[in-house]
């Protein structure tokens, strides 16, 4: 990403901490999905996979999206059981990852579930199941959102991002 795209991303974490950050990010990757061009895009801020992304083709996702510091996310047992719940209606189940690092984009995995244990599971293990062309589609879409938005997430946090995903729903974004 770029550096001022970190640096927003890094000031929204100072002023939220890691869990508000976190969903704060997750709900601009779910804008990042819209400008994207999915048409079908459901973020959940607490049951389930944490996103849903369905473009007018074949192309079907669900999210499970983790930030960290570190080099390793954690993945919990729910988490799991949310992503085969998605794959059982179709969606492609995917880890979506960001470290919070600079020059450091999302990583899309795209783990077998039958390999998925819940615990910690590094960087270079996600990085075996890249799906580089999804990462590529979101990606400057993802930046653009950030830039737009900080102001309004910074001030008024997920709640105005929650009004614009709204609003993106409506076909009023």
């Amino acid at each position: 990403m770029r550096t001022v795209t970190f640096r927003h991303l890094h000031r929204l974490r100072e002023k939220y901490g890691p869990g508000i950050s976190g969903k704060i990010i997750q709900k601009l990757l779910a804008l990042a999905f819209c400008d994207a061009g999915f048409q079908h895009v459901v973020e959940r801020g607490v049951q389930g996979v944490d996103i849903d992304a369905a473009s007018c083709g074949t192309e079907r996702y669900a999210l499970e999206v983790k930030t960290t510091d570190g080099e390793r996310i954690s993945i919990s047992r729910e988490n799991i059981e949310a992503l085969e719940d998605r794959a059982k209606d179709g969606y492609v189940p995917l880890i979506a990852a960001l470290r919070m690092q600079p020059l450091e984009d999302w990583l899309f995995a795209n783990i077998p579930l039958s390999q998925l244990r819940p615990g910690s599971i590094p960087f270079t293990r996600l990085r075996a199941y890249r799906v580089r062309d999804l990462e590529t589609v979101v990606r400057a879409p993802f930046e653009a959102v950030v830039t737009q938005h900080f102001r309004g997430a910074l001030s008024s946090g997920e709640r105005y991002l929650s009004e614009i995903l709204a609003q993106k729903r409506e076909g009023h974004a």
